[in-house]
Protein backbone atom coordinates (compact mmCIF):
# COMPACT_ATOMS: atom_id res chain seq x y z
CA UNK A 1 0.00 0.00 0.00
CA UNK A 2 1.23 3.75 -0.71
CA UNK A 3 1.09 6.40 1.80
CA UNK A 4 2.04 9.75 2.09
CA UNK A 5 3.55 12.00 4.95
CA UNK A 6 2.14 15.81 4.83
CA UNK A 7 4.79 17.36 6.36
CA UNK A 8 3.86 21.25 7.25
CA UNK A 9 5.89 24.05 7.71
CA UNK A 10 9.03 23.33 5.93
CA UNK A 11 10.88 25.30 3.50
CA UNK A 12 8.81 27.84 3.70
CA UNK A 13 11.14 30.87 3.22
CA UNK A 14 14.04 31.32 5.17
CA UNK A 15 12.63 29.28 7.42
CA UNK A 16 12.45 25.76 8.92
CA UNK A 17 14.72 24.46 5.93
CA UNK A 18 14.93 21.07 4.83
CA UNK A 19 17.04 18.82 2.68
CA UNK A 20 15.10 17.02 0.85
CA UNK A 21 17.79 14.22 0.24
CA UNK A 22 18.67 13.95 3.65
CA UNK A 23 14.59 14.17 4.47
CA UNK A 24 14.17 10.53 2.36
CA UNK A 25 17.02 9.05 3.98
CA UNK A 26 15.82 9.39 7.49
CA UNK A 27 12.81 7.42 6.48
CA UNK A 28 14.89 5.08 5.29
CA UNK A 29 16.72 5.01 8.21
CA UNK A 30 12.82 4.67 10.32
CA UNK A 31 12.49 1.66 8.18
CA UNK A 32 9.96 3.21 5.33
CA UNK A 33 10.47 1.32 1.68
CA UNK A 34 10.51 3.26 -1.76
CA UNK A 35 10.80 6.55 -0.21
CA UNK A 36 10.54 9.53 -2.18
CA UNK A 37 9.75 13.13 -2.08
CA UNK A 38 7.60 15.51 -4.07
CA UNK A 39 8.08 19.21 -4.03
CA UNK A 40 10.14 21.08 -1.33
CA UNK A 41 7.46 21.56 0.60
CA UNK A 42 6.83 18.20 2.43
CA UNK A 43 5.72 15.71 0.82
CA UNK A 44 7.14 11.95 1.34
CA UNK A 45 5.11 9.20 -0.44
CA UNK A 46 6.29 5.70 0.77
CA UNK A 47 5.09 1.55 0.29
CA UNK A 48 4.92 0.41 3.82
CA UNK A 49 3.71 2.13 7.09
CA UNK A 50 6.99 1.29 9.73
CA UNK A 51 6.06 4.06 12.36
CA UNK A 52 3.21 6.73 13.28
CA UNK A 53 3.04 10.06 13.01
CA UNK A 54 4.37 10.63 16.57
CA UNK A 55 7.39 8.51 16.04
CA UNK A 56 8.39 9.98 12.86
CA UNK A 57 7.71 13.35 14.40
CA UNK A 58 9.97 13.06 17.46
CA UNK A 59 12.75 11.92 14.60
CA UNK A 60 12.45 14.75 12.75
CA UNK A 61 12.36 17.08 15.84
CA UNK A 62 15.99 15.25 16.92
CA UNK A 63 16.86 15.83 13.54
CA UNK A 64 16.28 19.17 12.48
CA UNK A 65 15.39 20.52 15.46
CA UNK A 66 12.32 22.25 15.40
CA UNK A 67 8.71 20.84 15.45
CA UNK A 68 7.47 19.56 12.07
CA UNK A 69 3.89 18.04 12.25
CA UNK A 70 3.17 15.23 10.42
CA UNK A 71 -0.35 13.66 8.45
CA UNK A 72 -0.06 10.54 6.91
CA UNK A 73 -2.83 9.39 4.40
CA UNK A 74 -2.92 6.30 1.82
CA UNK A 75 -3.51 6.27 -1.47
CA UNK A 76 -6.98 5.92 -1.02
CA UNK A 77 -7.71 8.55 0.99
CA UNK A 78 -6.09 10.75 -1.56
CA UNK A 79 -8.37 8.72 -4.52
CA UNK A 80 -11.36 9.97 -2.45
CA UNK A 81 -10.08 13.38 -2.26
CA UNK A 82 -9.82 13.37 -6.35
CA UNK A 83 -13.00 11.54 -7.08
CA UNK A 84 -15.14 14.59 -5.07
CA UNK A 85 -16.96 16.79 -7.20
CA UNK A 86 -15.43 19.79 -5.09
CA UNK A 87 -12.35 18.96 -6.21
CA UNK A 88 -12.76 19.87 -10.38
CA UNK A 89 -13.17 23.47 -8.68
CA UNK A 90 -11.27 26.00 -10.43
CA UNK A 91 -9.42 27.21 -6.78
CA UNK A 92 -9.66 24.26 -4.46
CA UNK A 93 -7.30 23.26 -1.26
CA UNK A 94 -7.25 20.21 0.85
CA UNK A 95 -6.78 21.04 4.58
CA UNK A 96 -5.51 17.39 5.98
CA UNK A 97 -6.19 17.27 9.33
CA UNK A 98 -3.96 15.63 11.90
CA UNK A 99 -6.88 14.53 14.07
CA UNK A 100 -11.35 13.65 13.41
CA UNK A 101 -13.25 16.31 13.60
CA UNK A 102 -15.94 16.21 16.44
CA UNK A 103 -19.67 17.32 15.40
CA UNK A 104 -19.21 20.82 17.82
CA UNK A 105 -16.14 21.10 15.21
CA UNK A 106 -18.11 20.80 12.40
CA UNK A 107 -20.90 22.92 13.28
CA UNK A 108 -18.42 25.31 13.63
CA UNK A 109 -17.10 25.18 10.40
CA UNK A 110 -20.89 25.02 8.75
CA UNK A 111 -21.71 28.48 10.61
CA UNK A 112 -18.22 29.94 10.14
CA UNK A 113 -17.56 29.11 6.47
CA UNK A 114 -19.15 30.77 3.75
CA UNK A 115 -17.13 29.52 0.44
CA UNK A 116 -18.38 26.25 -0.48
CA UNK A 117 -16.90 22.93 1.15
CA UNK A 118 -17.09 19.39 2.27
CA UNK A 119 -15.73 17.28 5.04
CA UNK A 120 -14.56 13.39 4.38
CA UNK A 121 -13.71 10.51 6.80
CA UNK A 122 -13.76 13.50 9.50
CA UNK A 123 -9.97 13.99 8.50
CA UNK A 124 -10.14 15.94 5.69
CA UNK A 125 -11.52 19.61 4.56
CA UNK A 126 -12.12 20.44 0.66
CA UNK A 127 -12.70 24.11 0.01
CA UNK A 128 -13.35 26.59 -2.76
CA UNK A 129 -11.41 29.34 -2.36
CA UNK A 130 -14.33 31.80 -3.39
CA UNK A 131 -11.63 34.76 -3.68
CA UNK A 132 -10.00 33.34 -6.42
CA UNK A 133 -6.30 33.35 -4.91
CA UNK A 134 -5.36 31.29 -1.67
CA UNK A 135 -3.37 34.84 -0.83
CA UNK A 136 -6.36 36.44 -0.66
CA UNK A 137 -9.01 33.89 1.10
CA UNK A 138 -8.96 34.00 5.16
CA UNK A 139 -9.67 30.09 5.05
CA UNK A 140 -5.88 29.84 4.82
CA UNK A 141 -3.93 26.80 7.42
CA UNK A 142 -3.85 29.41 10.44
CA UNK A 143 -7.33 29.85 10.08
CA UNK A 144 -8.51 26.21 10.17
CA UNK A 145 -5.61 25.23 13.13
CA UNK A 146 -6.93 28.58 14.99
CA UNK A 147 -10.91 27.52 14.79
CA UNK A 148 -10.35 24.03 15.19
CA UNK A 149 -7.39 23.45 17.70
CA UNK A 150 -6.33 20.93 15.73
CA UNK A 151 -2.76 20.15 13.98
CA UNK A 152 -3.41 20.71 9.80
CA UNK A 153 -1.37 21.20 6.63
CA UNK A 154 -3.68 22.50 3.44
CA UNK A 155 -2.46 21.64 -0.23
CA UNK A 156 -3.90 22.63 -3.63
CA UNK A 157 -5.51 20.39 -5.89
CA UNK A 158 -2.20 20.10 -8.12
CA UNK A 159 -0.66 19.46 -5.17
CA UNK A 160 -2.71 16.10 -4.28
CA UNK A 161 -2.90 15.58 -8.27
CA UNK A 162 1.02 15.34 -8.69
CA UNK A 163 1.45 13.18 -5.27
CA UNK A 164 -1.33 10.37 -6.28
CA UNK A 165 0.84 10.41 -9.35
CA UNK A 166 3.48 9.59 -8.02
CA UNK A 167 1.86 6.43 -5.54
Amino acid sequence: MSYVALLRGINLGKVNKVDMKSLRSLFEQMGFQNVRSYIQTGNILFDNYSCDEQQIEVQLKQTYGFDIPVTIRTKEELNKVQQHPLFNKDHVYIVFLKHSLSHEQFELLQTTITDEFDVLNQKTIIIDISAGHFHQTKYNNAFFERKLQIPSTLRNRNTVDRILSKM
